[in-house]
């Protein structure tokens, strides 16, 4: 069995690994993707139409529009304490959700593709939202902390060989090149005569004059 130093790069593919089991144990929650039904909820599309409408009769031409493919909702969040209550600390806190393409007054449109409305911090969606966030939230926090004691165990150890040894079940995060290299046979017999047959060869003039040093110092 050779040994196997567990180098820099070697030690990240690990950790990398080991996350990656983390996420597919631990998987993140996504959010709502479709738009339309806060779209709808909120009567925006009644809000629209009153708009164009008041804008033509009173300025006498159409209303600048452009087509939108998100709806971005924010509202005001609040922090929470270690037990969960809410702080009085306040933030905003944006969403974005996805649109079939809509047209809507231009002053409505942020970033060319972007509706931009503000719900109230007891909208549905919203708090929906406001639950994945604060779930993924602590998901990452944990996965810091996982990653960081498996970090610290790593710097632990100079070679694969004593990191298995110590704990078997890491080779399910470890290479397979590397887990190869280590059960292959180290023949220390032949590389030993290798060796002394390179020194043998390429040193035969030194031990020429080692040996007539010898003899000159004899004399």
């Amino acid at each position: 069995m050779k040994t196997v130093r567990l180098s820099r790069s070697l030690n990240w593919d690990i950790e990398k690994a080991a996350g990656n089991k983390y996420d597919s144990s631990n998987p993140a929650k996504e959010y709502p993707q479709d738009g339309m039904p806060t779209f709808i909820e909120l009567g925006y599309q009644q809000k629209i139409d009153a708009t164009l409408s008041h804008f033509k009769q009173t300025w006498g031409y159409d209303c600048p529009c452009n087509y939108v493919e998100k709806l971005v909702i924010s509202s005001t969040a609040f922090t929470t304490d270690s037990d969960g209550n809410k702080t009085d600390d306040a933030y905003e806190q944006t969403f974005h959700l996805a649109l079939p393409s809509q047209q809507v007054p231009t002053m409505l449109v942020k970033w060319g593709d972007e509706m931009r409305v503000k719900v109230k911090s007891d909208d549905s969606t919203f708090l929906e939202c406001m639950d994945i966030k604060m779930f993924n939230d602590n998901r990452e926090q944990a996965k810091r902390q996982y990653l960081f004691k498996i970090r610290e165990v790593l710097g632990r150890f100079s070679t694969l060989n004593q990191l298995l040894k110590a704990a078997p079940y890491m080779k399910d995060v470890v290479p397979q090149d590397k887990l190869q290299k280590m059960h292959e046979k180290d023949d220390r017999s032949g590389r030993v005569t290798a060796q002394a047959e390179l020194a043998d060869n390429e040193l035969s003039e030194l031990r020429e004059v080692l040996l007539e040093d010898a003899l000159l110092g004899d004399n």
